[in-house]
């Protein structure tokens, strides 16, 4: 078709669109691989029949395919297909003559159609049930049903459903069964029954032709197959998921209808109320959309919302009017998901024994190393400070002596001139007595590994307490 034929065509369609805006969109559906153009122009007589010729589109197979789809789709949307559970007995029937066969010794030919007729009623079926299921989950995300249509629902849908439900049960139990049986088999089969076109250009070694192979020529198709009907530790069969999907979804469509059902008690429905006024906001601007939030909710400025903040996290006092408040800090649950509910798994309490032991162990190496300074300071101090202290024990002398000074107090100063000679101060700690006693004149040197520590004008004892 020229570019004028398809602009006379949708203007009987009751599309008006000049020739030029049809002629560029011919052009991007070719780019785009729907449309080639022909080669074929025939005989023309003056160059402006050629050119007009030369413009002759054509409808490619992929551009074929996928105007068929969009049609479909287009005419199926909003059709509910009816879910042929006879196609389950076709399918068992199927299963009990492929096992009748030996998968070694059969006929190539007779595997391969045995196989086919497995998998011919399980492809039609699993389209027909998923599309079902489907339907039915979105039903109960619909809002815009009244309860007429809610009755219906509840009055045809359930039953329908319950009963389907039923039938697919029991069909589905008889078909795992010869599902397991053909396991160990699989294999073979898969192996045996290769025909038609796909098995010839494999052996043929035609690695650049592509044929789509039939279902039932892989083991994959086997073990999807087999995820339909047979359940397995930790994951049910696809059945039983649908199965579970359609009992949540009819409840829902349950309750709904309950919902609106209340008309003239005190938990009367206000569905239409709400909806209408949705359709207020819907179509309001924006100083009309606060007006309305205003109105209906005694909300102030619908862009100022936000939630109330804590006590440790509220900047201003609780009596400050929210519109002079500065924003408040929302949750980000709160603010992407509309609700504070906490997700995940909740963590388990962590085992801090390892910990523990670890803190009581080093501890316990602690205080063994200042028992061993104590006992070393008080070897050295009975000797008379002869010996060198280690540094742990130079610490824990400085530790009994710093307290021992301090308990001794200030020399004496009056202007009389008593002497001080002779004054005492002790402190016991950890076992350890140590004492100092002023004695003017004299000297105690304490040598160590670091260098020498000089006490001037007192006596040091050092010994273990009573």
């Amino acid at each position: 078709m020229t570019p004028g034929e398809v602009t006379a065509r949708l203007a009987e369609t009751g599309h008006e669109l000049d020739e030029p805006t049809v002629k560029i969109r011919l052009d991007q559906l070719r780019v785009w691989g729907n449309l080639e153009v022909s080669a074929s122009v025939g005989q023309v007589g003056t160059v402006e029949d050629y050119y007009r010729r030369r413009d002759r589109y054509l409808i490619t197979r992929v551009g074929q395919e996928v105007h068929d789809l969009v049609e479909g789709v287009l005419a199926q949307v909003d059709d509910v297909r009816d879910v042929s559970l006879g196609r389950l007995d076709q399918l068992r029937t199927a299963l009990e003559e492929l096992g009748r066969l030996d998968a070694a010794t059969a006929p190539p030919d007779r595997l391969a159609a045995a196989v086919r007729a497995v998998f011919d009623p399980h492809v039609a079926f699993s389209a027909e049930i998923t599309q079902f299921f489907a339907a039915i989950n979105q039903w109960q995300s619909r809002f815009d049903l009244d309860e007429d249509e809610f009755a219906f629902f509840s009055e045809v849908l359930v039953g329908y459903v319950g009963e389907r439900l039923e039938t697919l049960h029991r069909a589905a139990r008889p078909i795992a069964v010869l599902l397991g049986e053909l396991a160990p088999v699989v294999g073979t089969l898969v192996e045996r029954a290769a025909d038609g076109l796909a098995a010839r250009v494999a052996a043929a070694g035609l690695s650049t032709v592509r044929v789509r192979r039939a279902p039932g020529a892989a083991v994959a198709d086997w073990e999807n197959l087999a995820s339909w009907f047979v359940s397995t530790s930790g994951r049910p069969s696809r059945v039983q998921t649908l199965e579970r999907d359609a009992v949540d979804a009819v409840r829902t469509l349950t309750q709904n209808l309950t919902r609106l059902s209340r008309t003239g008690t005190a938990g009367s429905s206000r569905r239409v109320d709400f909806l209408r006024l949705a359709g207020f906001f819907a179509h309001a601007p924006a100083p009309r959309a606060h007006e309305l939030a205003a109105a209906a909710f005694g909300l102030y400025g619908a862009r100022h919302l936000g939630g109330a903040g804590g006590d440790d996290t509220d900047p201003v006092d609780a009596a400050v009017s929210w519109w002079d408040a500065p924003v408040a800090t929302i949750p980000v649950s709160l603010r992407e998901r509309g609700d504070t509910t906490s997700r995940g798994r909740t963590s388990r309490v962590q085992d801090r024994t390892q910990e523990r032991r670890h803190l009581l162990a080093r501890k316990a190496e602690v205080e063994k190393r200042a028992a061993a300074a104590r006992a070393e300071l008080l070897e050295v101090g009975a000797a008379g400070f002869t010996a060198r202290l280690s540094e742990p024990a130079l610490r824990e002398l400085q530790k009994v002596l710093t307290r021992a000074v301090a308990d001794l107090g200030p020399a004496s100063a009056s202007g009389r001139g008593e002497r001080s000679d002779g004054e005492v101060g002790s402190i016991v700690l950890d076992g350890v007595r140590c004492e100092v006693r002023r004695a003017p004149g004299t000297t105690t040197s304490v040598p160590t590994h670091a260098g020498a520590l000089r006490v001037e004008g007192l006596a040091l004892t050092v010994e273990a307490a009573p």
